[in-house]
């Protein structure tokens, strides 16, 4: 439980709806897939249930998120953020610290052709984003965690390699300009947000601070909350629209004349190392994929 003063304090900066102590919701965040494998590895019963946040919250802008983060400062309160939530890491790692849901921020704020890049909040998702892109003939990197789940948490906070690495490389590469609620509560803004209003670049002027956010594998969650990111668009090779027949889980669609798909067996690692290579610097792939240890089936 909350201290009452902290918890009337976010009840007032969010609204009465978008706090909650209740064990039941409390419950439902505290389960997430490979918690079992951190308990087992601590000797202890592995169970997906982790520790149940004191409260879980839900803010809309990033002026509350800021607001919630500044109350958890001054009350001694720690927090965790999550936008899709797909593993421990979006987990509170101790009872008495609150669950900050990103769901209420979920808009695309921009798809900017011209320049190739999209704004979207937290709890936009893969497919949601993906749907609308293809409609300017353009994609994003997706990372193979899946279509439900968020690309700012990957492009921000995680390593995010995905089945069209060959072609967009992975999420860290793909980082545009951010915005960022520091631990602090201060919101920083980097790349060309810092001296514009414009997305297009993650660094400058002056030194960047993109290895400082994320470095090579992310940090999780541990170094603030991302609230938006602006993420490099690619062409898409494909149609504008899917024509798609079938009903679950039997769906069908066209696949496009100038798509086709190759198997190859690779007699080891290196040679799967080095084909793989020359396949994504040949830049004739869209998607390519490990099938097997001796296997890469490659999409074109």
């Amino acid at each position: 439980m909350l201290d009452r003063k902290m918890y009337k304090a976010l009840e007032k900066l969010l609204g009465p709806e978008n706090i909650s102590e209740d064990p039941a919701v409390r419950t439902t965040y505290s389960y997430q897939w490979c918690v079992e494998v951190d308990r087992a590895w601590r000797g202890e019963s592995p169970t997906r249930f982790g520790h149940l946040p004191a409260a879980v919250v839900l803010p809309k802008t990033p002026e509350e998120v800021q607001g919630i983060v500044r109350l958890c400062n001054e009350h001694g309160v720690k927090f965790k953020a999550l936008s899709t939530g797909f593993g421990a890491w979006n987990a509170v790692s101790s009872p008495e610290a609150i669950q900050i849901d990103l769901r209420r921020m979920n808009q695309i704020i921009e798809i900017n052709k011209d320049n190739m890049y999209a704004v979207v909040e937290p709890y936009v998702t893969n497919a949601q984003l993906h749907s609308q892109l293809i409609k300017y003939g353009l994609m994003h990197h997706m990372q193979g965690a899946g279509p439900q789940t968020s690309p700012l948490a990957s492009h921000t906070s995680m390593v995010g390699p995905g089945f069209t690495s060959s072609a967009t490389g992975f999420s860290g590469r793909n980082v545009r300009a951010v915005e960022w609620v520091i631990p602090t509560g201060d919101i920083l803004r980097l790349g060309s947000l810092t001296s514009s209003d414009a997305w297009f670049s993650g660094d400058g002027p002056g030194p960047s601070l993109r290895g400082v956010m994320r470095g090579l594998m992310g940090a999780m969650g541990g170094l603030g909350i991302f609230t938006k990111v602006a993420i490099k668009l690619y062409p898409w090779p494909g149609p504008p629209d899917w024509r798609v027949s079938g009903t679950i889980p039997n769906y069908e669609f066209e696949v496009p004349p100038f798509w086709k798909m190759y198997v190859i067996n690779w007699p080891d690692w290196d040679a799967f190392e080095a084909g793989y290579y020359q396949i994504a610097e040949a830049n004739v792939a869209m998607m390519a994929m490990s099938s097997s240890q001796e296997g890469l089936a490659t999409m074109i």
